[in-house]
């Protein structure tokens, strides 16, 4: 029974520790969008940083799972846990990769081109940055919760962000047709609206997870 309580405390930490990956996660990719929008490095500067703290977690806690896999013998239900929490894990870690790298187009690309092309998409960019960002903000809070229903809502506002993405394509396509000396600035925001529709899928991989872990279904399975 004591062994059971240390182990309960231990699963206890695990889910908070992930869960304070995916808060700094969500800093990091709303923090790369707003720069991106707005054109404000100090905003970039936030989000690298707190990609760097979510690699330091990310290491802890997947040698610390697999240790636990490895000595522990968890039950049936324990296992879905943790190998929900180390694909969970990975998810987060990629997501605020997405987020330090939209940083890095904003500071090393953007900075030198002209600004218009993005003026005249930001409003839409920053839609689709606040949905993706609200996903992945809900996932987390799924994770932290073990709330399946909250999982299925993320995953069914998924296709919001892939229209957006769709939409703002067509327009840059546009764009670059109609003035080609902005299409090296496209070719920039392109690149950081393709890293946040990526942030909406991994936010739905890790909701997939969520799912699994609460009800024991793969949520295709169920649906």
């Amino acid at each position: 029974m004591v062994m059971r309580k240390g182990y309960d405390i231990e699963m206890a930490r695990v889910r908070q520790v992930i869960t304070d990956m995916g808060e700094k996660s969500v800093v990091s990719v709303s923090s790369a969008i707003s720069a991106l929008v707005s054109g404000n490095p100090a905003l970039a500067d936030l989000s690298r940083q707190y990609e760097k703290e979510v690699d330091v977690l990310y290491q802890t806690m997947d040698e610390e799972l697999i240790r636990t896999i490895a000595t522990q013998q968890p039950l049936a239900s324990d296992l879905r846990f943790i190998v929900s929490s180390l694909k969970i894990a990975s998810e987060i870690e990629r997501v605020a990769d997405y987020g330090n790298n939209i940083a890095k187009i904003v500071q090393k690309k953007l900075a030198s081109l002209d600004p218009e092309p993005v003026k005249k998409v930001a409003e839409t960019v920053r839609t689709m940055g606040d949905l993706a960002s609200a996903m992945l903000a809900d996932a987390v809070k799924a994770y932290e919760t073990n709330d399946a229903d909250l999982a299925t809502q993320v995953i069914e506002r998924d296709s919001d962000v892939n229209a957006l993405n769709k939409a703002l394509f067509r327009i840059l396509a546009e764009t670059a047709c109609a003035d080609l000396k902005a299409q090296e600035t496209i070719l920039q925001v392109h690149t950081a609206i393709r890293y946040i529709e990526r942030v909406a899928d991994r936010s739905t991989n890790i909701a997939e997870w969520v799912f699994y872990s609460a009800t024991g279904y793969r949520f295709k399975e169920k649906n």
